[in-house]
């Protein structure tokens, strides 16, 4: 629960980054305070983590609003850089889209992201809080704006487009033990999903009728709130 003046920096801050493009550039998700300390991996496996990942949830991240079937696909440069092409398709449209870039290794699961020039690859943007390589990876990422906020991004990936309930589990339990709140979390659809290399996909009607990102707004967010 936020109270009396500091609560009132923090709103206000809050409505200085939606209307710069800040919020909606890095998150929709701000947070009270700096970055929270949490648990990364001691040692990382880069050539185990290499291939294809499929988005099964994350925090909202404008980017990739209005999108389906996303994943992720990480394949060796050298010793310290990864490429990485992320891709989906328009839900609108169904057309495929796709971006690349690359990933620097910072240190044992710190990972500096970045696709577009001049941005900075000096500090890690990516890092793994737990994977077991095969079925699930989560990722963090968190911006320390001033002392009064931060904004984070959570991802949960997985191998599978339709993982089991017990990957999904210990993936979630990874967010738990770093006390992450899982209240601001959307599915992300990979139903009726093309094959990657296709250029277009079926467009199923249920695409039309489930938004994850209207039931946030209408659901997820004042639960969220409610609870705070």
């Amino acid at each position: 629960m936020i109270h009396h003046r500091s609560g009132w920096n923090f709103l206000l801050l809050v409505g200085l980054l939606a209307g710069n493009g800040v919020w909606l550039v890095h998150s929709q998700v701000p947070f009270p305070g700096q970055c929270p300390e949490v648990k990364i991996m001691d040692t990382f496996d880069v050539d185990s983590y290499l291939g294809i990942w499929y988005e099964h949830s994350k925090y909202p991240f404008a980017f990739e609003i209005g999108k389906k079937c996303i994943y992720a696909d990480y394949e060796i440069i050298d010793n310290a850089t990864l490429s990485v092409v992320n891709g989906g398709i328009n839900r609108i449209t169904g057309n495929p889209s796709n971006i690349s870039g690359t990933a620097k290794v910072i240190g044992p699961a710190r990972l500096a992201v970045a696709f577009f020039p001049g941005q900075q690859t000096s500090k890690p943007n990516y890092l793994v809080l737990g994977t077991d390589y095969e079925s699930y990876s989560v990722v963090y990422s968190c911006t320390s704006v001033t002392s009064l906020a931060n904004i984070k991004l959570v991802w949960i990936l997985t191998r599978e487009r339709e993982p089991s309930a017990e990957t999904i589990a210990s993936a979630k339990k990874i967010l738990e033990e770093n006390k992450i709140n899982q209240s601001f979390l959307i599915d992300t659809i990979q139903s009726n999903c093309p094959k990657l290399a296709a250029n277009g996909t079926d467009f199923g009607v249920e695409d039309l009728t489930e938004d994850p990102v209207d039931e946030f707004v209408g659901t997820v967010l004042p639960n969220a709130i409610d609870k705070a």
